[in-house]
């Protein structure tokens, strides 16, 4: 590729704006922006979620609810603990993007509510289908509009495909429900959400990673590929539709070795070595390298190597548990006036995010006699990389502003 085909990263949204004009506020803290009272719940239920699943997993004493114990692992996985993180973000974003407000003080509160209303009825067994459906599924849709008001009146129609990506994780919320009911097959469902996750974090990653990567290490060479940019979407909602109508199938190993390589080559063109020095960059540049590897190893599941459950931890754990929490640390400390530097406690749960990553996704490929035993280790790693943010988090997020600002 010429030179005239590199450029130099460009944030195509600005993540840092001046505050919206408002009066002088008297929230509570934890409700003055989106992202202090979901971060905190997502965090405490990242922790709450795996340690009920595997107790459940090591004591046999079985946690089937509305959902037998492994679709609500996967389930809450989703829709509890991502779902949560995605809401603080964007309702912190789109503030950003348009200088418009999102929602604060009560508004905020329902919006938790409503997540937690899924979570809460989601455990317990017994209760009409259609109530515990209703009740989980309220709460992507009101987010949704939440998100969409002040991007229409912004008038900033491009980044309505957030909002489109919350409205397709919620028809896969319902694909999930509908196979419950028997009227489709949940795993369809599942690897849907999946997918439109991926597609979130592929979105989000191309506005923020070059930004970020730049900002520390301005002398790199932090290149976009044009075509590859083009792609980084539309190769990956191309393969959400092969693995729903063709799963398994040698067109889906192609697909998913599509994505492999349009997004190693887009990882690589971010890559420099100022960010091996900053734990909060190496964080979600490891996580952006599980979503590669999660598609490598798909395709070889798809050829009979491994499994899809390997690919589906490796973007679950790696992908999705290392971009969020590396996310949900770096916004925190943005939005609450304090500097962008990891707390060395946060930078080991960074380390061992990592490491949980690779014992639950290759000692099971490379061991297949110790899977059992990857399980449990892999299920303290991410309860105390969690813990550890909760621990160093809360009272940022519970306290006001450290530089006195609003939000």
């Amino acid at each position: 590729m010429s030179g005239s085909e590199h450029s130099m990263c460009r944030m195509n949204i600005p993540t840092q704006t001046s505050e919206p004009p408002v009066e002088k506020r008297r929230d509570f803290p934890l409700f003055a922006l989106g992202f202090r009272p979901f971060f905190l719940a997502a965090g405490i239920f990242a922790v709450l979620m795996m340690a009920t699943f595997i107790l459940s997993i090591q004591t046999g004493i079985s946690y089937d609810n509305y959902f037998p114990l492994p679709l609500w692992h996967a389930h809450e996985m989703l829709f509890g603990y991502t779902a949560a993180v995605m809401a603080g973000f964007l309702l912190t974003a789109v503030r950003n993007w348009t200088g418009m407000e999102t929602a604060r003080g009560y508004m905020l509160l329902v919006l938790l509510l409503l997540w937690l209303g899924g979570r809460v009825i989601l455990a317990i067994p017994g209760l009409p289908e259609w109530l515990t459906i209703l009740v989980d599924m309220a709460f992507l849709p009101t987010l949704a509009l939440v998100v969409a008001r002040p991007i229409i009146k912004s008038r900033q129609l491009r980044n309505l495909s957030v909002v489109l990506l919350l409205l397709l994780l919620a028809t896969g919320n319902g694909l999930i429900h509908a196979g419950m009911l028997g009227i489709s097959n949940t795993l369809n469902g599942l690897w849907f959400s999946v997918g439109v996750i991926l597609l979130s974090i592929a979105l989000i990653a191309g506005r923020v990673m070059p930004f970020f990567t730049g900002r520390v290490d301005s002398g790199g060479d932090i290149r976009t590929f044009p075509m590859v940019e083009s792609l980084a979407l539309p190769v990956i909602a191309l393969w959400v539709l092969v693995e729903q109508l063709l799963p398994d199938s040698s067109v889906s190993a192609v697909a998913a070795v599509s994505v492999t390589v349009v997004h190693a080559v887009r990882l690589y063109g971010w890559s420099c070595r100022g960010v091996w020095r900053e734990p909060m960059l190496w964080v979600i540049h490891l996580a952006y390298g599980w979503l590669v590897t999660g598609f490598l190893l798909l395709a070889l599941a798809n050829l009979g190597i491994g499994s899809k459950l390997l690919a589906l931890h490796g973007w679950t754990v790696g992908a999705v548990g290392m971009f969020t929490l590396g996310m949900m640390a770096r916004v925190a400390l943005g939005h609450t006036g304090r500097p962008l530097s990891a707390h060395p406690a946060v930078a080991g749960a960074f380390l061992l995010m990592a490491v949980t990553a690779l014992v639950r996704v290759l000692m099971p490929l490379l061991f297949p006699s110790f899977t059992e035993v990857a399980l449990p280790i892999a299920a303290a790693g991410w309860i105390l990389a969690f813990s550890t943010f909760v621990w160093i988090y809360t009272p940022y997020l519970i306290r006001p502003r450290a530089d006195g600002a609003p939000g």
